[in-house]
């Protein structure tokens, strides 16, 4: 996973260097930031949305060939796309519903459509994880039944969310992804 973000992050700044006529402008930006267990360690990334979306289009197929690749190889997720369609498809028909995974080791996460905004909860041993984005990046994501999952199309759905996307505490540091005007 850590492999993946290191590996995402760095493309994300090389188009957001590309975009970089961009800058100056008030166009909704994505912000990361990653905080480690003691004072030394944080990681701040600003990149305007555009050149997330850009990413997205050229390396979406990519990016999500290497998370299932990576939910394989750790054994704690066995699914794929079409899982993953099934179980965003069962969101959108039972609106407020609770969908819950009780993990083996205590943990467990919790997902429901709330209204126009999707909730994830998560708790474990290691921390906390909260993941918030709105019903049309799902839908983007997913398209019609039988297409690819489109990563730059969910991507743009974002570009109306101003909020935070994801929130995961732990032991070990906290990690914040939201979307805002630079």
């Amino acid at each position: 996973m850590m492999r993946l973000l290191r590996t995402t992050t760095l493309a994300t700044i090389a188009l957001g260097l590309a975009a970089f006529p961009a800058l100056g402008q008030e166009r909704p930006w994505l912000h990361v930031q990653v905080e480690g267990d003691d004072d030394n360690t944080k990681v701040e990334v600003n990149l305007p949305l555009a050149a997330v979306e850009a990413l997205g289009d050229s390396l979406g197929e990519k990016i999500l060939d290497e998370m299932t690749h990576e939910w394989e190889e750790g054994g704690d997720v066995d699914m794929d796309a079409e899982d993953l369609r099934a179980f965003w498809q069962s969101l959108r028909d039972n609106p407020g519903a609770w969908m819950t995974i009780d993990e083996e080791d205590g943990g467990s996460l919790r997902a429901r459509m709330d209204g126009d905004e999707v909730r994830i909860e998560g708790t474990g041993d290691d921390g906390s994880l909260d993941i918030r984005f709105p019903v049309t990046f799902g839908d983007a994501l997913f398209g019609d039944e039988g297409s690819d999952p489109d990563l730059g199309a969910a991507i743009r759905a974002l570009a109306d969310h101003d909020d935070v996307l994801v929130s995961v505490g732990g032991d070990d540091g906290r990690v914040r992804i939201w979307i805002e005007p630079r």
